[in-house]
């Protein structure tokens, strides 16, 4: 079927890799949910295939070569691998790339850029099929069925008000999103009626949407029904966030950990808060001699993401988990968080737009910076520094035209102005932070937001 010029129409596409994933849920998945030895079948036979992947890349090559690849030496060869670290991506993605997949079939997906320039990964159809595959299982462990409704709260300027869209990969889920960043008093009426005859299951966004969310709450301009749960993902939360959302909301927090290099990694347990269900059939984690995260791909076919190292830090546990299920748990995820911008009218926005802006420049590196509603502050690293101040003419223009602020600063720096005491550049550093809006849920000193 690849290979034809209507390969790529997106619900052929989708059907075809949604189908895919029910099999592979009925027989990859499901026979090893509770059985340790079915899974470690698996795991060995796909981390094989993914050695011999390996092989054929520049970056693995020289480890590997005159090895002897075989299921039961596997787990010795990876852990005997060099840790890959983000560079590598950035700079040089062939070496990691195997060939195996032709440009027509691949799937490609940029890093957030949280703390650094984005990295672009490319993936096979198995991005598709497994997610599809691993979602069912993920419903399935929270008493959830396919069909699920959930409310997705987003932050996103570039987004409407009110969306309504399906997501396949999540076993067929409907979903009403809402921009909880633009929301005023006029919309609560239309909302609750929308709500109510939607009938949610869970709410569903990063821990800032969340909280977004759960400041509308608290104000009385969203009236979410009674939910079974809400579930986050991407950003680390802390302590205060998870008893600010589970007392707004009067329901279970969950939590998942994922990246865009590998989809999720690990989902909360249950049964057992605070540590996470690796995803074993597709994935491999180990940690170094820091404590930081080694993850490993066993599906990818079109990049060889072996001992990948995200920069993100927790503990691997060693006893089986109460709930039964034999994949390796890890806990104390420490990863990264991020804030949001305050405009001119104290609006709370997400980054994700001004991000964009950014990477469509011609930049060694940047940074964002805020400490007052309404005025933000842009330091840029111009490739050419000779052309500094013309490039930060141009991202001044574009920026105003995407966020209203009452003063924007961009001027060009050396990279060494945009470094934090610990040495590192966050592309963003603002005051609008998980513990800032928990805070202003628990002691009533919210922040200012926009009004209609």
């Amino acid at each position: 079927m690849t290979g034809h010029h209507w390969w790529h129409n997106a619900s052929l596409r989708t059907a075809a890799a949604v189908g895919e994933g029910w099999r592979l849920f009925q027989e990859v998945y499901l026979p090893g949910e509770y059985d340790r030895a079915v899974l470690d079948g698996v795991r060995r036979e796909r981390l094989t295939e993914a050695l011999r992947r390996a092989a054929r890349t520049p970056y693995f090559a020289p480890s590997l070569a005159d090895t002897r690849i075989v299921a039961e030496r596997a787990e010795s060869i990876l852990a005997g691998l060099p840790a890959l670290e983000k560079e590598v991506l950035r700079h040089t993605p062939e070496a990691v790339t195997t060939g195996l997949v032709d440009a027509w079939d691949e799937l490609r997906v940029h890093t957030s850029g949280t703390t650094g320039d984005p990295v672009w990964i490319t993936h096979d159809n198995s991005r598709l099929t497994e997610s599809a595959a691993t979602n069912l299982r993920f419903l399935a462990a929270y008493g959830l069925s396919p069909g699920v409704r959930i409310i997705r709260a987003t932050a996103d300027p570039a987004h409407a008000p009110v969306a309504f869209e399906t997501m396949h990969y999540l076993g067929g889920a409907l979903v009403l999103r809402i921009n909880v960043s633009s929301l005023s008093a006029a919309d609560t009426r239309h909302l609750e009626r929308l709500c109510a005859d939607f009938k949610p299951d869970i709410l569903w966004g990063q821990p800032l949407e969340v909280l977004l969310a759960a400041l509308r709450q608290s104000e009385g301009v969203l009236r979410l029904p009674p939910l079974s749960a809400v579930f986050t993902h991407g950003d680390s939360f802390d302590a205060s966030t998870r008893r600010t959302i589970t007392q707004v909301f009067g329901c279970p927090h969950y939590d998942q950990y994922g990246l865009q290099e590998f989809g999720r990694v690990a989902w909360e347990c249950p049964q057992s808060p605070g540590t996470y269900h690796v995803e074993e059939e597709r994935l491999a984690v180990s940690v170094d001699e820091h404590s930081q995260l080694l993850i490993s791909s066993l599906t990818n076919r079109a990049m060889s993401l072996l001992r990948y190292r995200p920069g993100d830090g927790a503990r691997l546990l060693g006893e089986p988990c109460p709930c039964g299920r034999p994949h390796a748990r890890m806990t104390g995820l420490v990863g990264r968080k991020r804030a949001l911008i305050e405009d001119a009218d104290g609006a709370l926005i997400n980054v994700k737009p001004v991000r964009a802006v950014m990477d469509r420049t011609p930049l060694h590196r940047w940074q964002m910076r805020q400490e007052e509603a309404g005025r933000l502050e842009v330091l840029i690293v111009p490739v050419d520094l000779s052309d500094g101040a013309r490039i930060a003419e141009e991202v001044r223009a574009e920026l105003s035209r995407t966020v209203r602020l009452d003063v924007l600063t961009v001027r060009p720096v050396e990279l060494v102005e945009l470094a934090t005491a610990a040495g590192k550049a966050p592309q963003f550093r603002l005051f609008t932070t998980q513990h800032a809006l928990s805070d202003a849920l628990t002691h009533g000193s919210a922040p200012k937001v926009k009004r209609g």
